[in-house]
């Protein structure tokens, strides 16, 4: 049987799962796998990671056609929910359409979790070339392949130097053997060979610099060796090339603190920005991130990234009322209160009521007005209303102590604030 008649009877048979945010470039899809033979009633698209995952849950679904950005998240995303949940479908096609050159070097680095990509602009004929191509290396696998599917099935069945020996006699079946390399590393690992398993992984990258299982395999064993510094740098690249995702952003952000990176926040806020769904968590992480990193700027005297930070927060984070508070408080401790004030705009109004926005108010109060007593009665209705910040209490003592306070009357304020302290 030749390749068209194979692809022909593949097509006849198979769900195709199209994915796109465009409706009209899912329609043009749609109409292009129909001409080419997939029946209508097998064909199924959304714009959507959840729709997405709703369809294939609930279909067999042979063929994904997935664009580059999706709702929700990335085709990799996808691709990764699939291969989950049929690891052992050796036959499910999943087709990356990317709209420029990076991208599919991107597809061509995701070696195994990609099968094939399309760039935009496409024609009928190129997609219909690109599909009997990967339709027939799923029905006839190359040697390479072969071998790479019979060493992992002896590496999961933990015969690993039966697996070593297979991988190892891939090198010689492909021009570039990245993925053989890296289940060569994976089995070390495995062994716990750590040393070698970081070689292998490494040589993989010296053949494709952003090969994605090679990064991920090298990252696990810096991380897991406690070797932050190291496994930054891998995850940074990670971050740079392959689509944003909301878990691995959030682990970033908190190893960028670890490792006193900085000024690599504003990256992870644009890739944050760019996610079409975000959700607390990582929004949090994200304001703390850029916060940390707003601080080391003007503790540096570096104030005009500071507040390119800080405004960062105002625009996407300050649902948390925790993070204008902060900057307000960091900003006038620095005799910053012009900049300051401006994050009280950043309240709600059903936040005027919230500790954090009279917590922020008192400060910034406190150094515009002269009048010493009412700096004095200001912090004592925040007093009487429970809140104890450790700023505000200074402020207090400091405004009791020039207006000529006595100690008697300031002494329970002052153990008040070594308790803060």
């Amino acid at each position: 049987m030749d390749n068209r008649s194979v692809f022909k009877s593949f097509l006849e048979q198979t769900e195709v799962l199209i994915v796109d945010k465009n409706p009209s470039s899912r329609n043009r899809l749609l109409k292009t796998m129909y001409d080419l033979g997939s029946k209508r009633n097998l064909i199924h698209t959304t714009g959507s990671l959840i729709e997405a995952e709703a369809i294939i849950h609930s279909k067999k679904i042979g063929i994904v056609l997935s664009d580059y950005f999706i709702g929700g998240g990335s085709g990799f995303d996808l691709f990764k929910m699939l291969r989950e949940k049929e690891p052992h479908n050796k036959d499910l096609c999943l087709i990356l359409v990317t709209s420029n050159i990076s991208q599919s070097a991107v597809a061509k680095a995701a070696e195994e979790d990609v099968d094939s990509f399309i760039i935009k602009p496409y024609t009928i004929q190129s997609i219909k070339e690109n599909l009997i191509a990967t339709v027939t290396n799923k029905v006839f696998p190359s040697d390479y392949t072969k071998k790479i599917e019979e060493g992992k099935s002896h590496m999961y069945e933990g015969r690993y130097d039966e697996a070593l020996g297979i991988f190892k006699s891939a090198l010689e079946l492909h021009s570039k053997p990245a993925l053989a390399l890296f289940y060569i590393g994976q089995t070390e690992y495995f062994k716990e060979q750590i040393t070698e398993a970081q070689q292998s992984y490494k040589e993989g990258l010296e053949l494709n610099n952003i090969h994605y299982k090679c990064l991920v395999g090298l990252y696990d064993i810096f991380l897991k060796e406690n070797k932050f510094h190291e496994a930054y740098q891998v995850v940074k690249k990670i971050a740079k090339f392959f689509p944003a995702n909301p878990d691995r952003l959030a682990q970033i952000v908190r190893l960028a603190v670890r490792t006193a990176n900085f000024n690599d926040m504003q990256m992870y806020y644009d890739i944050y920005t760019s996610l079409d769904e975000r959700e607390q968590s990582l929004t949090n992480y994200i304001g703390a991130g850029m916060y940390i990193a707003g601080k080391h700027n003007l503790i540096s005297n570096s104030p005009d990234v500071a507040l390119q930070y800080f405004d960062n927060i105002a625009v996407s984070c300050s649902e948390f009322t925790k993070f204008p508070r902060a900057i307000i408080s960091l900003l006038v401790q620095h005799g910053m209160v012009s900049e300051a004030e401006k994050y009280l705009s950043r309240f709600s109004a059903d936040t005027k009521e919230h500790e954090d926005f009279l917590i922020s108010d008192y400060l910034i109060a406190s150094k515009k007005h002269d009048d010493l007593n009412f700096v004095v009665k200001m912090g004592l209705d925040l007093y009487n209303k429970k809140i104890r910040d450790l700023e505000c209490m200074k402020t207090l003592l400091e405004a009791m102590d020039k207006v000529g306070y006595k100690e008697e009357k300031i002494a329970p304020y002052r153990a008040e604030l070594e308790a803060l302290l």
